[in-house]
């Protein structure tokens, strides 16, 4: 993909954090901010902003304000592109926690025929989808193992999109010799370019041998049949390079800054 094209994609990806809840969760423009909150209200997350040099510790100070009035954390998302330059450092000024770097890596559905994203799983690995309670409750023992926390809430979301019969947030899991080792969710969204790749990871007992790979073709192939233009990951150092292997490329760089 060209500097061009990547340019236009960056726009559009700017411009869905504006008005595009990927999960259904809620957005509130409150200028120059845009607030997103899960449908249950424990997550809340600063998605886009738009600052300047001049106003910038003013607005930060009003959602520390405005978040600490609703008595909740909330994570501020911090894109290399977002202004000013130094968002970050003035949010860690105001004792926010800067979590580790993520790419956001991305992959052109119609480059996807020429690259590996297409290649056929070894023998003695399969991936399934999530299909029903028993799974979930699988998905969400693997999520705590490989991730440490409560995976409550997103096993809820996969609940009730299974019941619902829908298919916006999917999940995962992937088995080697029919022993289950590695997860991943898929989010997809009938007015979103892209269909964000979420929450790969795989057991200790099982790293290496080609499970990441494995969940990152089966939610490829379901995007493409929903219609996703791009594949997007917020990717970690591990991850980026199979994913770089596959065929994505970084587009950016993010930070989630948290304040308790």
């Amino acid at each position: 993909m060209g500097p061009y094209k990547a340019q236009l994609v960056l726009n559009r990806l700017d411009w869905e954090r504006q008005h595009v809840p990927l999960g259904g969760e809620t957005l509130q423009h409150a200028d120059p901010v845009v607030r997103m909150w899960s449908p249950d209200g424990s997550h809340h997350v600063i998605i886009s902003s738009s600052l300047t040099r001049e106003n910038a510790d003013e607005i930060i100070d009003r959602e520390v304000a405005h978040h600490r009035g609703l008595d909740v954390s909330f994570e501020w998302k911090v894109y290399s592109q977002d202004l000013p330059s130094d968002l970050k450092d003035r949010l860690a000024g105001r004792g926010f926690e800067i979590g580790l770097t993520e790419s956001v890596m991305i992959l052109d559905a119609d480059a996807v025929g020429s690259t590996a994203a297409v290649s056929s799983l070894p023998d003695d690995v399969s991936v399934e989808t999530v299909g029903d309670h028993v799974q979930v409750a699988l998905f969400k023992r693997m999520a705590e193992e490989i991730f440490g926390g409560d995976w409550s809430f997103t096993a809820g979301q996969l609940r009730s999109q299974i019941d619902a019969g829908l298919t916006g947030h999917r999940g995962y899991i992937a088995y080697l010799n029919n022993e289950p080792a590695s997860i991943g969710r898929l989010y997809v969204h009938p007015d979103s370019h892209f269909a964000g790749l979420y929450g790969g990871g795989t057991l200790p007992a099982f790293r290496g041998r080609g499970l990441y790979r494995a969940t990152v073709h089966a939610r490829i192939a379901d995007a493409i049949k929903f219609g996703a233009k791009y594949m997007m990951v917020d990717a970690r150092d591990t991850s980026r390079p199979i994913l770089e292997r596959m065929g994505f490329f970084c587009l950016a760089q993010t930070w989630p800054c948290v304040m308790e």
